[in-house]
């Protein structure tokens, strides 16, 4: 049987990206997927075909997570998954940081995630249980310049994680976290473009030595979701190549591995 088999999988941020992967996973291992995002989210479900449904949606607005979780259950009987993987990169240095994309970027990783989790973990409570996997970052775990926002916004996705982790345990509600590190998305070659990732300098302060695949980050939460995971909650698993074991740090050791910067 397959991992997923049958049950509901939602995924926010679907329409590209690490959410389109981890939307094409979930329907690989038998899910029932349901893509919501406001922009894509329908050319991914055209991609994955079968049963799977698209919803556009805007994580930041109350109501309309109300009327899409709604929907999502009664189309499909039930939520048995939730990712909350919807964000945005707003990328600047702090002392000239527009407030409105400051706001921004906590209203998408942050209320977003609240107003999704609460949502959708109402429907899993009347199911008897399931899975949240939030999608964080290595931003919400160590510092990068640039990224006030962002970081902290992605710093508060795993609070929220460990808080709902605890309440909502005798739910039968898993809460489980995913902090990616350098992944080859949309939005990070975008970043590339603008002149705000140096790959070079990434590539070699990463023991890995490559950026991820967003199919790998998607095996990631693919674990956090499924039964095989059934005793972890509260949890962050950082799939990012080594990347916060080693740091900013230089090193200077075996001239043998190439790969780790000096």
């Amino acid at each position: 049987m397959s991992e997923l088999d049958g049950r509901v999988c939602v995924v926010t941020g679907g329409g590209r990206g690490i959410g389109a992967a981890v939307a094409a996973r979930f329907a690989a291992e038998g899910g029932r997927v349901a893509v919501l995002d406001l922009d894509g989210a329908e050319d991914t479900r055209a991609r994955l075909g079968g049963d799977a449904r698209a919803y556009r949606l805007d994580v930041t607005d109350e109501a309309g997570v109300v009327d899409v979780a709604r929907r999502v259950v009664d189309d499909l009987g039930g939520v048995d998954v939730l990712v909350n993987n919807a964000g945005i990169g707003r990328l600047g240095p702090s002392m000239s940081f527009p407030v409105s994309d400051f706001r921004a970027s906590l209203d998408v990783m942050v209320t977003g995630v609240f107003l999704c989790s609460r949502e959708f973990g109402r429907a899993m409570r009347e199911g008897g249980g399931g899975a949240i996997v939030n999608v964080s970052s290595i931003n919400g775990l160590v510092a990068f310049p640039m990224r006030l926002a962002y970081s902290a916004a992605k710093a508060g996705v795993i609070s929220m994680t460990k808080v709902l982790a605890t309440e909502w345990a005798s739910y039968g509600i898993r809460v489980n976290a995913v902090a990616p590190g350098n992944t080859e998305t949309e939005m990070v070659r975008e970043a590339i473009d603008q002149g705000l990732i140096d790959v070079d300098t990434y590539l070699r302060h990463t023991p890995l030595g490559r950026f991820a695949q967003p199919e790998e980050q998607a095996e990631a939460v693919l674990y956090l979701a499924c039964d095989r995971s059934r005793y972890l909650t509260g949890q962050v698993i950082a799939p990012d190549g080594g990347w916060t074991a080693f740091g900013w740090v230089p090193w200077s050791g075996d001239p043998d591995a190439p790969s780790v910067g000096r």
